[in-house]
C-alpha cells in the first residue's frame, strides 16, 4: 500500500504520539481534534516529543526537521481527511464518541482508505456495524511511549480480507512499529490482557483502603525489579482513560468495584489531576517521586 498522508483523530496522550511517530517516519500527518482547546493541547503534547526522541532513541536535528515539517494540526475534518491513505482513530474509549466519530467521517473517506482504531479494549466487531469501510477496517493499539515501546499489536474482525491485515502490518512496519498479529478477537488485546488486571488489582487495594498507592508502587518496584508501579502506569496513561475503561468494566459485568475504582479516579479528574498530561496525577510530572534514587531505598 501507498502510503500518502495519515490522520490521527483525536490528538490525546497516545493521538498525539501516534501522529509524531507517523511524521517522523517520512509521512505527512495531520491530528484533527474537535475544538481549538483540544488542538492546543495536542500541540503542547507535540512540542514535547522532538527532546525525548532525541534522549532516548539518539533522533538527530534532520530527523525532528523532518518530524515537524510533516506534521499538523486542525478542527476541520473535512480538509483533514480528504486524500487519507491511512486513518487512525484515537477518541476516548467509549463507544458513543467512537460512534459518532465514525459517523461524521463517512461523507470524507476515500473508499480504499485504510481505517484502524486504537481502542484498548473494544475489539473490531464492536464496531464494524458503523464504520464506514468495513472492508478496511481493524484495530491497531499502540502502547505508551511509542517511540521506545514500538509494538503495534493488529487485530480483525472475522470477515476482514487478508489484503486489509496485510496492509495493516505493512503499514505498522513503515512507521517502524513490530506488528503483532492477534488472529482471534480478544478484548484487551495481548498487554492490556496482562497488564489490566494488575491495574485493578492496585486499584482495588487502594479504593477499598488496603494500602496507598505510593506504597503500592514501592512494593511493586522492589519486588518485580521495575522502575515504576501501577500508578506510575496509570499517570502515563491518563486517569480520564483510566475513568472510562473502568466504567467499561462495570457496565459489562456490573461489578461495584468497578463503579468504585471509577468513582475514586473521578475525585483526581475532577481536580484536573490526569497524570503526565497535566503535570499531576498521582505523582507530580516532569520528575516524578518514583524516579528519585530515594523512593525505593530501605
Amino acid at each position: 500500500m501507498n502510503v500518502n498522508k495519515v490522520v490521527i483523530l483525536g490528538g490525546g496522550v497516545l493521538g498525539s504520539q501516534i501522529a509524531y511517530q507517523s511524521a517522523f517516519s517520512g509521512f505527512p500527518t495531520v491530528i484533527y481534534d474537535i475544538s481549538d482547546e483540544a488542538v492546543d493541547s495536542a500541540k503542547q503534547k507535540v512540542a514535547s516529543y522532538p527532546k525525548q526522541y532525541q534522549q532516548d532513541i539518539n533522533a538527530t536535528d534532520a530527523q525532528i526537521d523532518t518530524a515537524n515539517s510533516n506534521l499538523s494540526l486542525t478542527t476541520d475534518l473535512k480538509s483533514a481527511v480528504t486524500g487519507a491513505s491511512v486513518i487512525i482513530e484515537a477518541v476516548p474509549e467509549r463507544l458513543d464518541i467512537k460512534e459518532s466519530t465514525y459517523k461524521n467521517l463517512a461523507p470524507f473517506i476515500a473508499d480504499d482508505a485504510l481505517l484502524l482504531t486504537n481502542s484498548s479494549t473494544l475489539v473490531p466487531s464492536q464496531l464494524i456495524d458503523f464504520v464506514p469501510n468495513k472492508q478496511r477496517f481493524m484495530a491497531m493499539h499502540f502502547a505508551n511511549l511509542i517511540w521506545i515501546h514500538n509494538v503495534a499489536e493488529i487485530m480483525w474482525a472475522p470477515d476482514t480480507p487478508q489484503s486489509t491485515i496485510d496492509d495493516a502490518e505493512n503499514f505498522a512496519k513503515q512507521i517502524h512499529m513490530i506488528p503483532i498479529l492477534i488472529r482471534k478477537e480478544i478484548s484487551g488485546y495481548i498487554m492490556n490482557s496482562i497488564f489490566l488486571p494488575m491495574i485493578n488489582a492496585a486499584l482495588s487495594l487502594w479504593a477499598n483502603g488496603f494500602s496507598d498507592p505510593i506504597s503500592i508502587d514501592k512494593n511493586w518496584m522492589v519486588s518485580m525489579g521495575v522502575d515504576r508501579g501501577p500508578f506510575g502506569f496509570l499517570d502515563i496513561m491518563g486517569l480520564n482513560t483510566a475513568v472510562n475503561i473502568e466504567m467499561g468494566f462495570y457496565e459489562n459485568t456490573k461489578d461495584e468495584t468497578y463503579q468504585k475504582i471509577a468513582d475514586k479516579l473521578n475525585e483526581l479528574v475532577k481536580a484536573n489531576k490526569l497524570g503526565v498530561a497535566t503535570g499531576e496525577g498521582f505523582y507530580h510530572y516532569p520528575n516524578p517521586e518514583y524516579q528519585n534514587l530515594d523512593f525505593v531505598k530501605a
